[in-house]
């Protein structure tokens, strides 16, 4: 089955299980790193918003028709499932005096999202970008985020400036997850291996390669690891980082970032294809 037919027998299976004033649209979106995925938007009547399920995931070249089948039922399922938004719950997200407290950064490639940045504010950090975006209310989806467009922007009459000193408190206030891989790898369960590397992010891990942007973070970092240190792009969601003393050299780190970019991370997930570097005597964090 190839995916264009799974995407056409998809869809045309979800329309014939809608139920009287329910509408549902197939649609494809540009995600992070220009990567584009196709879904279902859908609509009740009476209702403004237009939840999303995605479905490159259902895919396998090997289905069979009572497979899509199957799958036809769970879309609609999960898109019926999804909670409707409150009149507030509407007025809040419209209002950026509300919103302003949930509106955090995300840090992405600037190479691989050409397409993307420009429908969204962002500022340029080292050879990535800085975007944003913010929490959906808790009553609505619980630990959900969108991102921010330059439509909520303007809608909003705010400028990109306003988001970014937004932002920047938000992200000062929250805790950082410094700790060391070993520590990590034990808690998780798995036999700890002596690397020397610390995994750096936010409590939720969750876009959280985007806590590096704030000096005092980098700062901070450099007092734990106690000299300067490199920093690896594991992916969109944490970083890596290693102690100079125990690098044997860039060209080897970028190497390894390549290998493991190509294997491990997915391509949404994707940050960057080479090390940084921190000094202290600068306190600044330099691409070469």
């Amino acid at each position: 089955m190839t995916y264009e037919y799974f995407l056409t027998r998809l869809e045309q299976m979800v329309m014939e299980r809608l139920r009287e004033g329910e509408t549902v649209k197939k649609v494809r979106v540009l995600k992070n790193n220009d990567v584009w995925l196709d879904g279902f938007s859908y609509c009740v009547e009476g209702h403004r918003e237009h939840p999303t399920v995605y479905v490159n995931g259902y895919y396998r070249e090997e289905m069979m028709e009572t497979e899509l089948e199957a799958a036809a039922d769970l879309v609609l399922k999960t898109l019926r499932e999804c909670r409707l938004f409150s009149g507030q719950s509407i007025e809040q997200i419209m209002d950026f005096e509300q919103m302003k407290e949930r509106i955090f950064c995300r840090l992405i490639s600037r190479e691989k999202n050409a397409q993307l940045l420009e429908k969204v504010p962002w500022l340029p950090w080292l050879d990535l970008a800085i975007v944003f975006h913010f929490q959906i209310p808790e009553d609505v989806v619980e630990r959900a985020t969108a991102l921010i467009y330059t439509a909520h922007m303007e809608y909003w009459g705010v400028t990109c400036e306003e988001l970014c000193r937004a932002a920047a408190k938000n992200m000062a206030g929250l805790s950082v997850f410094l700790e060391p891989m070993e520590t990590f790898l034990g808690e998780a369960g798995f036999d700890p291996l002596s690397s020397g590397m610390y995994i750096l992010s936010n409590p939720g891990r969750e876009y959280g390669a985007a806590v590096i942007v704030d000096p005092k973070v980098q700062r901070m970092c450099f007092q734990e690891l106690g000299e300067n240190y490199y920093v690896i792009p594991s992916s969109v969601h944490e970083l890596l980082l290693l102690p100079e003393s125990l690098s044997t050299g860039r060209d080897d780190l970028d190497r390894l970032i390549g290998e493991v970019n190509e294997s491990c991370v997915s391509p949404e997930e994707y940050l960057s294809g080479h090390a940084y570097y921190y000094s202290a005597e600068t306190g600044e964090i330099k691409e070469r």
